[in-house]
């Protein structure tokens, strides 16, 4: 196992230990027409997972882990991933300061891991973010990124709401790892989508995005993507 599963596992269960009794959990399965992240074309077809949990400990903090996975296909076959992460937050008179792990492995080369820290608040209804990202394994290993998002929800009416989002990502220190190609900007997502509440329970959402990541290695220049999750809490 490595040291950065073992601080995973070791934030995990402390914060398990110290949680009240109500745990929100959700699954969700879904498809995209291509996989891209920040910026870079991982693939087409890529249908995806997500098992979250949250809740909240009797420190007065909030706490969310989950894992999440996809399979795209791409040159190289369907490469399955599976993502695993652990965050806390506290609200602090309507700023919420927030720092967790993600962990990226694969089914064939090597894994990659960061930490981030952010902050997030609301202004006149929209939903404001700025995190920083530190990469600590793999093809990220030291890399400093900057990703800024804005959001908006709309509610149409009791079981359909509307959701536009921007995000913005800016690299700092393009690390040893090679999966930056320099410093400064590296991709810019602005996204629709609908929330269909099908019960209590159920959520259908689908979505359209338009990315752009030309100033990457590997990213895509100018390109729309859609796709759609079905989500159950429970």
């Amino acid at each position: 196992m490595k040291k950065t599963f073992t601080i995973l596992a070791s934030a995990s269960s402390l914060l398990l230990s110290n949680a009240q009794a109500e745990i929100e959990s959700e699954f969700h399965v879904g498809y995209n027409s291509k996989y891209i992240f920040r910026g870079v074309d991982l693939g087409d077809d890529a249908y995806e997972y997500g098992l979250d949990f949250a809740g909240s400990t009797k420190f007065g903090l909030d706490w969310s882990a989950g894992i999440w996975g996809i399979s795209p296909d791409n040159e190289d076959g369907n490469v399955d991933e599976l993502d695993i992460y652990a965050a806390v937050s506290k609200d602090f008179g309507g700023v919420t300061v927030s720092a967790g792990f993600t962990a990226y492995t694969y089914d064939s080369g090597e894994d990659d891991a960061e930490v981030f820290l952010g902050a997030s608040g609301t202004i006149a209804d929209i939903e404001a973010g700025l995190t920083v990202l530190f990469g600590t394994e793999g093809i990220l290993t030291d890399q400093i990124l900057l990703e800024g998002n804005l959001g908006y929800s709309y509610e149409i009416n009791e079981t359909v709401s509307a959701n536009l989002g921007l995000t913005y990502g800016l690299i700092l220190d393009e690390g040893d790892g090679g999966y930056a190609s320099g410093s400064g900007f590296a991709y810019f997502t602005a996204s629709f989508g609908l929330d269909f509440a099908l019960s209590e329970e159920t959520t259908f959402s689908p979505y359209v995005s338009f990315v752009d990541g030309a100033s990457r290695v590997g990213g895509v220049d100018a390109e729309t993507i859609g796709g759609a999750t079905l989500s159950f809490s429970f």
